[in-house]
């Protein structure tokens, strides 16, 4: 591993990246947070099919960090279409793990239920959501219903900081779900990793989808550190002021 650039504030090993992560002080009235993502170089998330899930796009590297920055947090986020691409998700048992779905279909055998602590696994989905649907993942999860058709992001946020006294918050996709996140303007920091790969593929998703945001709302981020191993790039962002 390659130090390029290191703002943060960090000197440490470079092989001893993201163990620790010194954040910003949380804001008082919600978590800080930050997304994590492995995308090739034209932004794709995945070298598979629509419905696959990023296995082969990083390297046992990227892994490694991820599992890093996932132990700094106090609570992870993913969509419903992330967790049912991949059937086996190794959080560390204390983690707080959200899931937010807007039709309820989703696996209730799945390691992400299984695997947690008591009261550890989260389910968001609209109030719409039909009532069988509800009663299955309420013996797996917690289920908060936020929302009329669609979940309601800030909420998600607003119910994290004061149910689970979470201070911060990793985002980890997919590109629907960062979406809200950045249109919301709830995203402190991005960690990105570029693989170098290239995919192609319009019907694709990347690391931010949705309708996408007007000109003058489209954030700026600094860059303040970059890692480099083989041809792998570890980029983390910080929202500019």
């Amino acid at each position: 591993m390659i130090r390029l650039l290191d703002n943060s504030g960090w000197a440490g090993d470079p092989e001893r990246l993201y163990e620790t992560v010194e954040f910003p002080p949380a804001p008082p009235d919600r978590p800080y947070i930050f997304t994590n993502t492995v995308a090739t170089l034209d932004g794709k998330l995945i070298l598979g099919e629509p419905g696959s899930s990023a296995a082969g796009l990083g390297s046992a590297t990227d892994r490694l960090l991820m599992h890093r920055l996932e132990a700094c947090a106090d609570a992870v986020v993913i969509g419903s279409s992330t967790l049912r691409a991949d059937q086996h998700m190794n959080y560390p048992p204390r983690l707080y793990r959200a899931v937010v779905t807007t039709s309820g279909e989703l696996p209730t055998d799945h390691d992400f239920f299984r695997k947690s602590e008591a009261g550890r696994a989260l389910v968001f989905a609209p109030t719409h959501l039909p009532p069988d649907k509800r009663l299955a993942l309420e013996r797996v999860a917690t289920v908060h219903l936020v929302g009329e058709t669609r979940v309601d992001i800030p909420e998600v946020v607003r119910i994290l900081h004061t149910h689970y006294e979470v201070r911060y918050l990793l985002v980890e996709g997919g590109g629907n779900l960062n979406y809200y996140f950045f249109e919301a303007g709830l995203v402190d920091e991005v960690f990105l990793t570029l693989a170098p790969r290239v995919k192609g593929g319009a019907h694709l998703p990347t690391m931010v989808d949705g309708a996408g945001l007007p000109r003058e709302r489209a954030p700026r981020y600094t860059l303040i550190s970059a890692y480099l191993n083989e041809s792998e790039l570890f980029l983390r962002y910080r929202r500019a002021e």
